[in-house]
């Protein structure tokens, strides 16, 4: 028998042990990417900056954010865990919680309102979308110029009106009846006056903070298509009894005619086979 060359052999094992090697290298590599984060949170590509926004001299801004956080579904409700905790230890400076939802299910989400000083919206974005994916940002701003202008405006009014009502009521002359009827002005006026007082430091606040609105929701498509299908095979008793329905109705309105044609059928039939037996 003819001996197989001994450099065929060689090559032959080169070639097995290049393909073993690129295959443990490939597997390594994947192992590598789909790793978790030391957090808990899967690796994603780094999360843009949202920057709080100071007002220059003389505007009058008040600015809201609203930023989408895309992530793994059971990653929502702690991110939104930490973000409310270093928000209500104002972690990164004055900040409150003025709204939270979450929905479970197949398509977790959630929702998260925060109102903070500017310096504090870069890291609380951050913190939110660490190892997560920023899906959309934006930045809006009210101008409350006009506004401001026209409750200072509006503060200055009645505080004239009370002063006035102030020295006619200190006078020795008045009447009774004329003092009541001012105690009653006097009293409406200052009811008017703590209205536009807090209306003017609810304006103030708007231009010393920032809104920030975080839309957390989870990624992939897997869900939200087992859910469609969940949705349809729910929706098809619906389907079917609207269509047995319908196919009732139809019978019902046939079935008069359906009976007619038949006694008309019965009567020609035996008319013909009485005119037979008669031929």
């Amino acid at each position: 028998m003819r001996k197989f060359p001994r450099y065929y052999a060689t090559v032959w094992s080169l070639l097995v042990l290049a393909s073993l090697g690129g295959g443990l290298s490939a597997c390594s590599k994947s192992a590598s990417e789909a790793a978790p984060s030391a957090e808990g949170f899967s690796v994603a590509p780094a999360a843009a900056t949202v920057e709080g926004q100071d007002n220059r001299a003389g505007s009058q801004l008040a600015y809201e954010h609203e930023v989408t956080i895309w992530s793994g579904g059971k990653d929502i409700a702690a991110r939104i865990g930490k973000v409310r905790a270093a928000c209500m230890a104002e972690r990164f400076g004055a900040c409150n919680v003025l709204g939270e939802d979450q929905t479970a299910g197949d398509s977790p989400s959630g929702n998260l309102k925060l109102r903070a000083i500017p310096s504090a919206i870069e890291p609380l974005v951050a913190l939110a979308a660490e190892g997560a994916e920023v899906g959309q940002r934006s930045t809006t701003a009210e101008d409350l110029a006009d506004a401001v202008r026209d409750n200072g405006l509006r503060k200055a009014r009645l505080e004239s009106q009370h002063a006035k009502l102030a020295e006619i009521m200190a006078r020795k002359d008045i009447k009774v009846e004329d003092l009541i009827a001012l105690s009653q002005q006097q009293a409406t006026i200052e009811a008017e006056l703590q209205g536009v007082e807090q209306e003017a430091a609810q304006q103030q606040r708007r231009i010393r903070t920032n809104l920030l609105t975080l839309h957390f929701n989870a990624q992939g498509v897997t869900m939200t298509e087992a859910s469609a299908t969940r949705e349809a095979f729910g929706r098809l008793g619906s389907i079917w009894d609207s269509s047995l329905g319908a196919l009732i109705i139809l019978v019902g309105a046939l079935l008069p005619f359906a009976l007619f044609a038949g006694a008309v059928f019965v009567i020609v039939r035996w008319i013909a086979r009485r005119r037979g037996k008669g031929s």
